[in-house]
């Protein structure tokens, strides 16, 4: 991979004024990454994307208009200089969360190095667990479309196992109700599939197609959940606040801990696994390779260890 020899550093000044940066950090804040002493990781974040701005005002290019082979070969330069692959991570959900917050093109949006290792999903939960959650979770009333649409990808994640880069893809004739399926766009770490709808879903989303989606005022695109899936950032606070609400209903209603909402979706993928076989749960994940679901059997087998352990130790 083609870095050069030279420091970035050497063009002089930071490339980024000074209120662009605070703008950015602002924006992190905004977000809700603001984690850190004194807000440490906006500044990390700032700091990425200032030297990555350096590195391309050095070859006579700027961030708007960098090519993906020129972010790639940004990692490169990263690589040369010692850093390790979770620093490179951290730049490049840097940079990406700078091209959301600009409003551009992000061409690091799914872009992260291989090779972290990946531990085994922990907290699965039921079939029973995931369908109680579905059925007893009720979205409070708002004043937009996030209250018809709260439950609908509440079902999409705990039976079709979708992440939120596959949210934003799904288009109004994606979903095939008459065939009871919802088509799944490619992307560079998905591949494309159709996954079954049960029942109750297709209920809910003929009845949202039909009367709660055409009424909305600031739909802006054939996305089905648009306006939200046409804004990363309105899509990412829609989850966070889905997050936090699931989360104490868990609690509360269920007496069960959901940390994440990736914890249901990563529960029905061992679900597949243990089912369908490790196969057809590649398939409907929509993973490139099987070893990806390999871990997800690990992992059910490890819970249901745990299960044996618990209920029939050993004396």
């Amino acid at each position: 991979m083609k870095t050069g020899n030279t420091n970035p550093n050497a063009c002089g000044g930071s490339p980024l004024k000074t209120s662009e940066l605070e703008d950015y950090k602002n924006y992190l804040h905004q977000i809700g990454l603001s984690s850190g002493h004194n807000g440490r990781n906006q500044v990390t974040m700032s700091n990425h994307v200032n030297t990555y701005a350096e590195w391309l005002k050095h070859r006579g290019l700027d961030i708007q208009t960098a090519t993906y082979k020129d972010l790639m070969d940004h990692v490169g330069y990263l690589q040369k200089q010692g850093k390790g692959i979770h620093r490179v991570n951290h730049a490049l959900r840097s940079i990406s969360h700078h091209y959301e917050f600009k409003g551009w093109e992000n061409i690091a949006q799914t872009t992260r190095m291989r090779g972290v290792p990946r531990t085994q999903p922990q907290g699965l939960l039921s079939e029973e667990d995931l369908q109680e959650l579905y059925e007893s979770y009720f979205p409070e009333p708002h004043k937009n479309n996030y209250h018809y649409t709260d439950k609908l990808i509440l079902g999409l994640l705990i039976y079709q196992a979708l992440d939120m880069s596959e949210f934003m893809k799904i288009e109004l004739q994606d979903v095939q109700l008459e065939k009871g399926t919802i088509y799944i766009r490619s992307g560079r770490q998905k591949k494309e599939r159709y996954i079954p709808l049960k029942a109750n879903q297709v209920l809910s989303l003929d009845r949202y197609i039909r009367e709660a989606s055409p009424k909305s005022a600031d739909r802006t695109s054939d996305r089905l959940f648009s306006p939200q899936a046409d804004n990363y950032n309105l899509l990412h606070w829609q989850f966070k606040q889905l997050s936090k609400k699931v989360k104490a209903h868990g609690k509360e209603e269920m007496d069960i801990h959901i940390h994440k909402l990736g914890q249901l979706r990563q529960s029905r993928i061992a679900i597949w696994v243990r089912e369908e076989g490790l196969r057809k749960a590649q398939y409907l994940a929509g993973f490139r390779n099987v070893s990806s679901a390999e871990r997800y059997q690990r992992a059910d087998l490890s819970d249901l260890k745990k299960q044996v352990d618990r209920y029939h130790p050993l004396r």
